[in-house]
């Protein structure tokens, strides 16, 4: 059996949040509605300009490579999640200045009962990420057909969805991906803990209680935000429902 790996993710405490919920669907979002200019679609043109710059090839493959991209760019649908739950600044940008909630996640879980997708543990640099295409590409070049048309836009569209600039690094985002944006239906099992922030209302605490106070929710661990004593920190402590 997988181990198991949480991944989380911060909101705040609004009707979308528990609409996620009440819903159990997780929004994948189209890469040019993502908060970052500097990647996917934003900053295609840019990549492959690089790419064929330091790598050239023929103009007609680029084009091919080019208009793969950009189909594959309209479809795909990205869900972000962070690999920790203490990240003092997640909570402040997207957990609504610590008023929200954080909801952790079974990754092997959510494999199992949900859509098809791919995970990915987003890389930060500074450079923009085509050296890595570049590299695999002449790692491929003595393989026959190995570097066609659609494997290396494959590989750039992994790498423009994946690598981040080293400023969002703070963020430690995993990433999961599959070829259609919009919802994706997920089972409560997939939810393993909820975390309260350390400004988050009492009233609001016990909503969120009391709408996942059902028999399919009984698994869940539920967690208080509190400060390190001695540090700029945060420590979570195990709690019981809140009614």
């Amino acid at each position: 059996m997988a181990k198991a790996t949480s991944i989380f993710k911060y909101r705040g405490f609004c009707k979308s949040s528990l609409e996620l919920l009440i819903n159990r669907e997780l929004w994948f979002a189209k890469p040019d509605s993502l908060n970052d200019p500097f990647e996917c679609q934003m900053l295609f043109p840019e990549v492959l300009d690089s790419i064929w710059r330091h790598h050239p090839i023929d103009r007609k493959e680029q084009t091919k490579i080019e208009n793969l991209l950009k189909e594959q760019l309209k479809t795909v649908g990205i869900c972000s999640f962070s690999s920790v739950r203490q990240n003092q600044l997640m909570w402040a940008h997207y957990a609504d200045e610590h008023k929200g909630f954080c909801i952790g996640f079974d990754e092997v879980s959510l494999k199992e009962t949900s859509d098809k997708f791919h995970s990915q543990v987003v890389e930060y640099q500074d450079d923009l990420p085509y050296k890595g295409v570049i590299e695999r590409i002449k790692f491929f070049e003595a393989t026959p057909d190995a570097n066609s048309a659609h494997s290396i836009s494959g590989d750039i569209l992994s790498s423009v969805t994946g690598i981040k600039y080293t400023n969002w690094e703070y963020e430690r985002e995993v990433r999961l991906m599959k070829p259609n944006f919009g919802v994706m239906r997920f089972s409560p099992s997939a939810v393993v803990s909820i975390a309260f922030g350390l400004r988050m209302e009492d009233r609001d605490k016990q909503t969120l209680s009391k709408l996942l106070s059902g028999q399919e929710w009984e698994h869940l661990l539920w967690f208080q935000a509190e400060k390190l004593p001695d540090k700029f920190g945060l420590q979570f402590k195990k709690i019981e429902q809140v009614y």
